[in-house]
Order: C-alpha cells, then sequence, then structure tokens
C-alpha cells in the first residue's frame, strides 16, 4: 500500500510543474524532422467522435493483461499572432510489441488548424506537427487513439546503446554528487535489474529540501524533490550511466485511467535489450509489463542535449519532444488544463504473434499514406476479431 500511495501523490501532483509559462523558447528543434505526410481528414470526422466515446466510456481501471488500449488527450494553446503557428505533439509509437491501431486528432474551432502533419524523427519515431491559422483565437486540439499492447516485439527496439552511457545536460552521470550516490546503493549482485530496484527505493525516499528550478538529475538530487517524473527519470538514467550501463527516459501514458499531463519513465540496455522500469514507482514491476504503458515518445541523445536550453512551455531540463513542443513564437499554453492524457483497457486477451505482425504492417502502410488506421479494428473484442478486421481493412 506504500507504493501505491507514493504514486497516487506522485501522478495527482508530479506532472503539475512540467510545464511552465515564465521560460522563453529556443526556436530551433533538436530532432531532425524531414518533410513528412499530412494527416487525411476527410471524412472522418463522424468516426472520431465514435472513437473518443468509446474510450470516454471504458471503465475507469488500470490494464492486467494484453490486448486493446484507448488513450485520448487535449492541448488548449492561445494564438498571439495574426500569421501561421506551428506546435508539435508526441503521438502513440510502433514500437517493440506495442502498435498503434488507429489515431484521429481534431481542432476547435474546426477551422482553426489548417493541417496535420505526421513527422518521422531521425531516431524513426513520429510525431504531430500541428499547424495553426494565421488568426488571434484560443485552440482547443483533441487526439484519441486505439493500441495494441503485445508481448511479441515485431518492431524490436534496435536503438545502440553506446550513446547513452555517456553524460549529457541532463543526465549529468559524471556529476560528483551522481557519482557518490551510485557507489552508495549499487547492489551487491552488480546485476542492472537490482541496480533499478534500488534506484526505484532511493527515489521513493528522497525528501525535499529546496523547490526544484530545473528538472536535470543533479539539480533534483539537490533539491530532494521525488514528485516530477521527468526529473526522477532522468535521475535513474544518470545513476545508471555512471554505472556503465545504458540508459534514457521514455515519456509514456499509463494505462491506469489516471489523468495526467505526460508520465516518464526509463529503459535501460542490458545484452542487447532494452527494459523498461518506472524510477516513480507508479508501477514497480523491472521489467515494466508490456501492458502497463503507451510509448509516446523516447529521449535521444540530442533531446537530452536541448533539454538545458529554455523553451516556452517546458520546464528546463525536461528533454526536447516528450512534451508540447511551441515551434513558432505566437502561440502559447492557455488555461490550467492546458494538457492532459489518460489511457486505459478496452478489451483484453492473448495476443498472438501473427496479429500484432499484421497490426504492424497495416500501421505502417497508415502512416506511409498518412491514414488514421482501422476504427473497425479499434472496436475488436478478441484476437479472432482483430485479425478479421486488420485482413479486410
Amino acid at each position: 500500500m506504500q507504493n501505491v500511495k507514493f504514486a497516487t501523490v506522485l501522478a495527482a501532483a508530479g506532472m503539475a510543474i512540467g510545464a511552465s509559462h515564465g521560460y522563453a523558447r529556443d526556436d530551433k528543434p533538436s530532432k531532425d524532422v524531414a518533410s513528412g505526410v499530412v494527416l487525411q481528414r476527410e471524412g472522418l470526422a463522424a468516426e472520431q467522435i465514435k472513437l473518443a466515446k468509446v474510450i470516454a466510456a471504458a471503465p475507469d481501471k488500470a490494464m492486467k493483461q494484453c490486448g486493446l488500449a484507448g488513450a485520448m488527450g487535449e492541448l488548449h494553446v492561445r494564438v498571439t499572432s495574426s500569421t501561421p503557428q506551428m506546435v508539435l505533439l508526441p503521438m502513440p509509437q510502433l514500437t517493440d510489441g506495442q502498435v498503434p491501431i488507429c489515431y484521429a486528432i481534431s481542432g476547435t474551432p474546426a477551422d482553426a488548424v489548417t493541417e496535420y502533419r505526421l513527422r518521422k524523427n531521425d531516431d524513426g519515431t513520429v510525431a504531430v506537427e500541428v499547424r495553426l491559422a494565421g488568426k488571434k483565437q484560443e485552440v482547443g486540439i483533441a487526439w484519441s487513439a486505439v493500441v495494441l499492447l503485445s508481448g511479441h516485439a515485431v518492431t524490436p527496439n534496435r536503438t545502440a546503446a553506446k550513446p547513452y552511457r555517456t553524460a549529457t545536460p541532463c543526465v549529468q552521470s559524471e556529476a560528483a554528487e551522481v557519482k557518490k550516490l551510485a557507489v552508495a546503493i549499487f547492489p551487491e549482485s552488480g546485476q542492472a535489474k537490482d541496480y533499478a530496484a534500488t534506484i526505484q527505493k532511493h527515489i521513493q525516499g528522497m525528501k525535499r529540501a529546496a523547490r526544484p528550478r530545473s528538472l536535470d538529475a543533479a539539480g533534483i538530487l539537490k533539491s530532494g524533490d521525488n514528485s516530477i517524473c521527468t526529473a526522477n527519470a532522468n535521475i535513474a538514467s544518470a545513476l545508471m550511466r555512471s554505472k556503465g550501463i545504458a540508459c534514457r527516459s521514455v515519456a509514456v501514458v499509463p494505462v491506469t485511467a489516471q489523468r495526467l499531463e505526460m508520465h516518464r519513465v526509463a529503459e535501460f540496455a542490458e545484452r542487447d535489450r532494452w527494459i523498461a522500469f518506472d524510477p516513480s514507482s507508479l508501477q514497480i514491476d523491472i521489467p515494466a509489463k508490456p501492458w502497463q504503458n503507451i510509448v509516446m515518445a523516447k529521449s535521444t541523445i540530442k533531446d537530452e542535449e536541448a533539454a538545458m536550453k529554455p523553451r516556452m512551455g517546458v520546464m528546463v531540463g525536461c528533454p526536447y519532444g516528450q512534451e508540447v513542443e511551441l515551434l513558432t513564437p505566437g502561440v502559447t499554453l492557455f488555461g490550467r488544463d492546458f494538457f492532459w492524457t489518460t489511457a486505459k483497457p478496452l478489451v483484453e486477451f492473448d495476443v498472438s504473434e501473427n496479429a500484432t505482425r499484421l497490426a504492424a504492417a497495416a500501421w505502417a502502410h497508415s502512416l506511409d499514406k498518412g491514414t488514421p488506421g482501422s476504427f473497425k479494428a479499434a472496436t475488436a473484442k478478441s484476437a479472432i476479431e482483430l485479425i478479421d478486421s486488420l485482413k479486410t481493412h
């Protein structure tokens, strides 16, 4: 119960500080984004509304096994310029055994958004660039998705481990305080999995000594604040790297029906495999179960290098691309509920490797063509029904 209580407090309070209105923005994104495909919208309004209703109506509970999960979120911005503006949003990724089935996004007012463009980042992940009309107004952007969470890694994580063993501006693995702590809590077994567990335990026991001014590992260790998942992921990555273990942060939406801004976990490399765990103990399993989180973005070294450069809407120390990125100066986050996400189970069933492969092929095709995926497959109630829907899509 202690871990549950700790995680509940963390989820409620930890994300609120993750986006601040008081920082200037670095106008140059850290990701090399080539011109991407435009996401098709014509004739899909009714299907999008239906999808959002299906997800909203699902029971508020945590996912307990593989199957289909529904995710949704909103962003609220104010356009302060009469010229077109741009915002970058993370979205569910095709990675490991996670496969998006469909994705819908819309703006309010209806003419506030001129285009949604899928941007393939230099690390192979995909984000959504939202192009806003040149009109001074308040804009709401809502998205919803259905994601297949499977134990079959048909798109394995082949990220090279070596770059993630070195220090970066927000993951200061060579800092004296980090190295000292790493020596103190490194387990006798020398196993990375056991080390991850001791990192969880240490973070859970941290006591706040001062208000955090940034989310980088060294800065948050001085603060002692353990309520911010971004900072906890940076600490975990720094401690792992201090012992020569490759590690990085990952932005996720936990499938727990909790309403969060976004959540950060970490993943470390071991024997050519990346293993996820939650330094904040929202979920204590090591490795994390494949159905526990929907992966939205994975930090790269470039993202970490940009983390300490002040930018609008994100607190210093947050790796680039794990939150909303305001790409142009004439747009700001708006309102108290400016950015939120949530995810919950729709249907749980044993997912076959065949179903995962079919879904992955279908989603790769959707990304290439800019189509939203299969709304029919998103409402499947079993593995057989899912496969049939994908075959006829």
